[in-house]
C-alpha cells in the first residue's frame, strides 16, 4: 500500500540529499494541491463554498416540489418520499472532488450530464463573482439535478407522472434557483462577516473550531478554519475532504494544535465513512510526526501556492494583453 503524507513525512531521512528532500515534500503537498483557477484570483476565493451551498439548497427545494408535485398528481405520499429517500444526492457525485477541478471541468461535467430543453441566450461562466455564481453553472446544476431524479425515479413513478414533475419544476425553475443563489449568498456573507470579527478579537480557537463543526455550522467552520490556519478556504475544504485526515494532521501539527483538540476534530466528522481503526492509526501518526517536520512541510506548501499564484496572475495578464 502507498504511503500517505503522514507516513512520508515522518519518513523523511537527515540524511537526503536537498533534491531528494524537495522531492518527498512535492509528494507530500500534492495532497494539499488544488485546481490552478483557485489561485491568484479573488473572485474565486470563497468558489467551494458557494458551489456547495447553492448546490445543496438547491437540491433541498428541488426534492421538495418534486414531492409536492407527485403527490398532488395522485402518487402515494409514502411511496414518493421512500422512492426519493433510497436515491443519494446527486451532488455526491461531483462536490466532493470539486475543489480540484477548475470551475470550466465542473461546468463540462453539468452539461455532459443533463438536459435542458432550451438555454437562455446570455448564459456565461464569467459573470460569476466572489459572492454568487456564474449563471452558466446555475443553470446547468438546476438541469443537472433534475435530471439524474428523473432518470433514476422514471421507472418507479411511471412516464405520465415524471413528464409532469419535469414540466412542473422547469415552470418554477427561476424561482427556484433564485432562491438557492440568494440563501447561499446570504449564509456565504454573515459568516465571512462573523469570522472576521472573530479574528479582529483574536477569538479564533481549536475550542472555537470543535464547537463549530459540532453545532455542524460548516461554512463558519471552514473559514474560521481557513483564518486560524492561515490558509486559503479551497486548501482548506480539500484537507478536510482527505479522508485519512493525514492532510488535517500535518496542518493541525504545524500549528501546535494538542492531540485532544485534533482528536475532537476528526471525531467531529461523524457523517463519514470511518471506522474507529483509521482514527486510531492516524493518532499514532500524529503522535509521531515531529513539529518542525509538519511546520516545513507546510512552508513548502507556502511557496507551491505563491509560484502557482503568481503562474495564474500571469496568464491572466497575458490573456488581457
Amino acid at each position: 500500500m502507498k504511503a500517505g503524507p503522514l507516513e512520508l513525512l515522518i519518513s523523511l531521512d537527515p540524511k537526503m540529499t536537498s533534491e531528494e528532500r524537495r522531492t518527498a515534500l512535492r509528494d507530500v503537498t500534492d495532497r494539499f494541491i488544488v485546481a490552478s483557477d483557485r489561485y491568484g484570483r479573488r473572485d474565486m476565493a470563497t468558489f467551494d463554498l458557494l458551489l456547495s451551498r447553492t448546490a445543496n439548497v438547491l437540491d433541498h427545494r428541488l426534492r421538495k416540489l418534486i414531492v409536492m408535485t407527485l403527490i398532488r398528481a395522485g402518487a402515494r405520499d409514502e411511496h414518493v418520499k421512500t422512492t426519493l429517500t433510497s436515491i443519494r444526492s446527486p451532488n455526491e457525485r461531483f462536490l466532493r472532488r470539486s475543489v480540484t477541478q477548475t470551475s470550466s471541468d465542473i461546468l463540462s461535467f453539468l452539461i455532459e450530464n443533463a438536459e435542458a430543453p432550451e438555454i437562455p441566450e446570455g448564459l456565461s461562466d464569467l459573470d460569476g463573482n466572489s459572492i454568487e455564481l456564474s449563471s452558466a453553472i446555475r443553470f446547468w446544476l438546476f438541469h443537472y439535478l433534475l435530471t439524474t431524479y428523473r432518470e433514476a425515479m422514471v421507472n418507479r413513478i411511471g412516464h405520465d407522472r415524471i413528464d409532469l414533475m419535469v414540466r412542473t419544476c422547469h415552470r418554477f425553475q427561476q424561482q427556484l434557483i433564485t432562491a438557492s443563489t440568494e440563501a447561499a449568498t446570504e449564509e456565504i456573507t454573515v459568516a465571512r462577516r462573523t469570522v472576521k470579527e472573530w479574528a479582529r478579537q483574536k477569538a479564533i480557537t481549536e475550542e472555537v473550531l470543535i464547537e463549530l463543526l459540532e453545532a455542524r455550522a460548516m461554512t463558519e467552520f471552514l473559514m474560521a478554519s481557513a483564518q486560524m490556519l492561515d490558509l486559503d478556504v479551497a486548501t482548506v475544504i480539500r484537507s478536510m475532504n482527505d479522508r485519512s485526515f493525514h492532510c488535517l494532521a500535518i496542518i493541525m501539527k504545524s500549528k501546535g494544535i494538542r492531540r485532544a483538540g485534533f482528536a475532537k476534530i476528526i471525531t467531529g466528522f461523524r457523517h463519514r465513512r470511518s471506522d474507529d481503526l483509521e482514527l486510531t492509526e492516524v493518532l499514532k501518526l500524529y503522535d509521531r510526526l515531529p513539529p518542525e517536520a509538519a511546520e516545513r512541510a507546510m512552508r513548502f506548501l507556502q511557496v507551491r501556492i505563491s509560484d502557482l499564484s503568481a503562474e495564474t496572475n500571469s496568464a491572466k495578464a497575458l490573456a488581457a494583453g
